[in-house]
């Protein structure tokens, strides 16, 4: 599951663009430099992602943000932007699941045409670090994506995107390979309300968990052959994420995502957000995870 050479590409792809630009001058990055700083609280409902309906756990969690970049126009069609960005996640009740990511991101964007209502393709990469506070679950992640967008009047816009990620943990139970595609379509009711959502594909791996007497069972055959063969050939480890002798394990999974949001312009560089997301979780033999959450954030831009 590990694919150094993905790595090494995109890691060299940051590095090289990053060169090319310094050569105009290290002092020109700082030229209106943008500081955007989020704050979101959120209530999700089975964060444990977890199969069996009686244990699974839902809590609160705080995401606080922070990213600062700018962009470089490169000709009349072509965007450069760079960034970089940290994110902290606390759950106060399993704070094993604490984390902190952090990493640069660039992007090249490409306009076809003149005016605001001309399709814009977006290319973006990320290379981030992730400190867990489970030591399992540090590593590099990284992320590509390609969008392609357009607003088709005034106050209504779409896009489609596709993406891929990979997450190079410490243990093989949080090695992650995913790709995903979602279309996702934006109003602007007035000036400071809008209403946007979207709709994805994700497959790849995903990290669930279980309370030791389920999987005792799992994997001793109490469930049928399917559930033996199936969750003794993918790794796992007792990570008491949710509890003593919680065990966390890795699956191939699809995932429906959709999510629903509602933003307010409170100011001109300050918005709150109203957001609803879904992830419908199946794994290759069938076990479903359904996970859904609740979340307001605060958005400001210096």
């Amino acid at each position: 599951m590990k694919s150094r050479g993905k790595f090494a590409l995109l890691a060299a792809l940051l590095a090289g663009t990053a060169l090319a630009q310094n050569r105009s001058g290290a002092a020109g990055w700082l030229d209106n430099l943008t500081v955007t700083a989020a704050g979101t609280a959120s209530w999700v409902e089975n964060i444990s992602r977890t199969s069996f309906e009686p244990t699974r756990k839902d809590a609160a969690t705080y995401e606080l943000s922070l990213s600062a970049g700018r962009h470089q126009q490169l000709a009349s069609a072509w965007l450069l932007h760079a960034s970089v960005d940290a994110a902290l996640l606390t759950v106060p009740d399993y704070d094993l699941g604490n984390h902190l990511e952090l990493g640069p991101r660039l992007g090249l964007q490409r306009k076809f045409g003149l005016g605001p209502l001309a399709p814009v393709l977006q290319l973006d990469t990320a290379l981030t670090y992730k400190s867990a506070r489970l030591s399992a679950d540090r590593g590099w992640t990284a992320e590509a994506s390609l969008r392609l967008g357009k607003r088709f009047t005034p106050a209504f816009k779409a896009g489609l995107t596709g993406q891929w990620i990979e997450h190079n943990a410490r243990s093989a139970t949080f090695d992650l390979s995913q790709h995903s595609f979602t279309i996702d379509a934006t109003w602007d009711i007035t000036e400071q309300w809008s209403l946007s959502g979207s709709a994805g594909r994700l497959s790849g791996d995903i990290v669930a968990n279980a309370a030791w007497p389920v999987w005792a069972q799992a994997i001793t055959g109490g469930f049928g052959p399917a559930v033996f063969n199936y969750y003794t050939s993918r790794p796992w480890e007792v990570t008491d994420l949710y509890g003593a002798g919680w065990v966390s394990y890795n699956v191939e999974a699809d995932v429906d995502l959709w999510s629903l949001a509602a933003a307010y312009a409170i100011s001109d560089r300050t918005t709150a957000e109203f957001r609803y997301h879904s992830a419908f979780v199946v794994n290759k033999i069938g076990i479903r995870y359904p996970t859904d959450s609740w979340g307001l954030s605060v958005v400001h831009r210096f």
